[in-house]
């Protein structure tokens, strides 16, 4: 357990460390490029999105998650990323043109040049992170993804300010594949897994081909609404659906995105331990819910000053957006350990099924619900998101077996914080006349009043989450007093030394 949270802890650091980065980065540059500059960076994300997918094929997942992680299995997952990821390039390269020709944005060539060139960076960090994940080395983690994450805000926002427009994204993807190499090879410092081999081919291909597949539908899944937008609407509009998305997912990039680099390994570890993996799920489903539920319930009533503080008073048409996706992200909680549990349980080949599903069901409400504009597309993401979750828990049921009651009982805590911490917010919206446009100094105050109220929830209902509490309360009071008798030492040593001095100055 203390080797979980120890983990956790530099997992989530790492996390915060790159979210605020991205938010500095992401309000800057809200201010110095337009919607339609923002439109071609997703479609640039897009495209190198599914382009990771396919040169990655699950090698990283299959390195964490196998029984035995031998030299020969180290190397073969090398040996197929590396081969992959020259396909994938090239093909990338010569399928920049046509591209751009599609969307009829010229720019888009040189932008999907520059991403194809950083792709190559990856078999050189992926198989070394995913053994660093594999042995729970979470400190050289989050110190390799916080340098990249430093290296992507200087360069894009440094490139912005000096005119590169939309190019400035591409090169500071580029700047961040090439910190992260170069670091993760220092930092495993095994130089042998890098020696091309296909000792161990047919484990790799048969976990990475289920993997792989998942991964490139979960990213078309991401992308489909934006990549029907671009074609059907235009790049301005691409850019404000993104924009709306980006804010939703804020409450989860916060506060859940540390624990996901950590959920594969640690259920794996359950699953090759022998130990109960509904178990495992049922009360990390209730950690999260309790931190997600009320997140979201905020968001949903505090998305105008939100999206002031995040992107600026020109960008305000996306609160309705917002606040639509986000009382709909409610209902994808069974979602978000659904893939490291499957993986880890043996059933990649279901989160495979899972992920075509909601590929499948997105594309299809997106396509349908285009004709209503942004406000229906939020809507059709709102219905995929929760067929998905429905299936997702039936797949979890399949090799985590526990009863809806069971469930039902685990998340009654979180339900109960989230209720109680979303009445402020919703209190205060009635006193304004149901009016959701709250100044940003307004908007805080009201967050900080549904936090006490989340904390006092927490505690009055029993969750057990309390005690995660008071432990980081403990352990940042105890880091306090020992900050403090460090100044308090120094000062001591300095005022000795300067009384020394003096009394030698007498002497003299």
């Amino acid at each position: 357990m203390i080797g979980l949270r120890r983990a956790l802890l530099f997992s989530v650091t790492e996390r915060y460390v790159a979210l605020t980065l991205n938010f500095v980065t992401v309000a800057t540059l809200a201010r110095l490029l337009t919607p339609e500059e923002f439109g071609y960076s997703v479609i640039g994300a897009a495209a190198i999105g599914f382009a990771e997918c396919l040169r990655d094929f699950g090698t990283s997942g299959f390195l964490v998650q196998t029984r035995v992680a031998t030299r020969h299995a180290s190397r073969t997952a090398f040996t197929v990323m590396l081969m992959l990821t020259l396909m994938v390039a090239a093909t990338l390269w010569a399928a920049a043109g046509p591209i751009a020709g599609f969307y009829e944005k010229e720019g888009l060539t040189a932008y999907l040049h520059v991403i194809a060139f950083g792709l190559l960076m990856g078999p050189f960090a992926a198989p070394p992170l995913a053994l660093l994940r594999r042995d729970m080395q979470f400190k050289a983690v989050a110190i390799i993804n916080i340098s990249s994450a430093v290296s992507i805000a200087l360069v894009t926002v440094s490139l912005a300010v000096m005119g590169a427009s939309y190019m400035s994204f591409a090169w500071g993807i580029l700047a961040g594949a090439t910190v992260t190499a170069v670091l993760a090879v220092l930092s495993h410092g095994d130089m042998r897994i890098f020696r091309p081999s296909v000792a161990e081919w047919r484990a790799v291909l048969s976990f990475g081909g289920y993997s792989s597949a998942a991964g490139m539908f979960w990213k078309l899944q991401e992308f489909a609404p934006s990549l029907i937008i671009g074609r059907l609407m235009d790049f301005g509009a691409v850019g404000l659906f993104s924009r709306a998305v980006m804010v939703c997912q804020l409450p989860d990039k916060c506060l859940l995105n540390g624990l996901m680099p950590v959920a594969l390994p640690a259920l794996a570890n359950e699953a090759r331990a022998g130990r109960s993996l509904a178990s495992a799920y049922l009360t990390a489903t209730a950690y999260i819910t309790a931190v997600q539920w009320p997140s979201l319930l905020l968001l949903a009533c505090l998305a105008h000053p939100a999206v002031l503080i995040l992107l600026g008073g020109q960008w305000v048409s996306i609160v309705p957006l917002v606040q639509i996706i986000s009382l709909g992200l409610l209902a994808c909680f069974p979602t978000v350990l659904a893939y490291p549990l499957l993986a880890a349980a043996g059933g990649i080949r279901h989160a495979m099924i899972a992920a075509l599903f909601g590929l499948v069901t997105s594309v299809s409400l997106a396509l349908f619900a285009s004709q209503w504009g942004l406000t229906g597309l939020a809507f059709g993401m709102v219905a995929t998101v929760s067929l998905q979750a429905c299936l997702s828990l039936y797949l979890i049921r399949l090799y985590a077996p526990f009863r809806l009651g069971e469930l039902a009982r685990a998340l009654r805590r979180s339900a109960v914080a989230a209720a109680a911490s979303g009445a402020v917010p919703a209190a205060a919206v009635a006193l304004n006349g149901f009016d959701f446009a709250f100044s940003i100094p307004e908007g805080i105050a009201i967050g900080i009043g549904a936090v006490i109220a989340w904390i006092a929830a927490i505690r009055w209902s029993g969750h057990a989450l309390a005690a995660e509490i008071d432990l980081v309360v403990e352990m940042a009071g105890r880091a306090g007093r020992m900050l403090r008798e460090d100044i308090r030492a120094r000062n001591e040593i300095r005022a000795r030394g300067a009384a020394a001095s003096g009394s030698r100055a007498e002497g003299t």
